[in-house]
């Protein structure tokens, strides 16, 4: 029984529970029998629509064009890749690292320091907010809200810091 309809009077909450539980299960029953009053199926569609000729051949001139382009473009590959490996056997030095290898380095190491200072500062700063005042707080605050509570209410595992879980009050079941 949902919570809006707890805080409708009754003369007997057994009979009125019954009564509800009856009535959804006749709704439910209605929705899975209902029927769709709307024609989504797919609208017919013409015999001679089927096949566009016209279009066919034109995307069949386009793939050949396509073809011959690709088949020129490997053919210039190959050879540039001939080319090339008859110049990599002529060109015996090859320098192949960075001029600006020993200014990164010190750069990254400046870098590292700098973020190990801030690091070191964030460490040493005490907390602002007293986290066990709050569960203090909390605590009461739960005791409150039983204390009031009709049907009980839920608790929370103040005590265990790493994982909190909600539980129902005995009361309530």
């Amino acid at each position: 029984m949902d919570r809006g309809r707890r805080a409708i009077p009754t003369l007997n909450k057994h009979t009125d529970s019954k009564y509800y539980q009856k009535c959804q299960e006749i709704h439910r029953k209605k929705l899975l029998t209902i029927k769709s009053t709307i024609n989504n199926s797919e609208p017919h569609r013409p015999v001679h629509f089927g096949r566009n000729l016209k279009k066919e051949q034109m995307k069949e001139e386009r793939y050949a064009a396509i073809d011959r382009e690709n088949r020129i473009l490997l053919e210039k590959m190959e050879q540039i890749m001939q080319n090339e490996a008859a110049e990599a056997k002529s060109a015996s030095v090859r320098f192949g690292h960075s001029l600006n290898k020993d200014l990164r380095k010190r750069q990254l190491h400046k870098i590292t320091q700098e973020n190990q200072a801030i690091l070191a500062r964030i460490q040493m700063q005490t907390p602002t907010y007293d986290h066990l005042q709050w569960e203090e707080d909390a605590r009461q605050n739960q005791k409150y809200a039983s204390s009031i509570s009709e049907f009980g209410a839920r608790k929370a595992d103040i005590g265990n810091n790493d994982r909190r879980q909600l539980t129902l009050d005995d009361s309530f079941l």
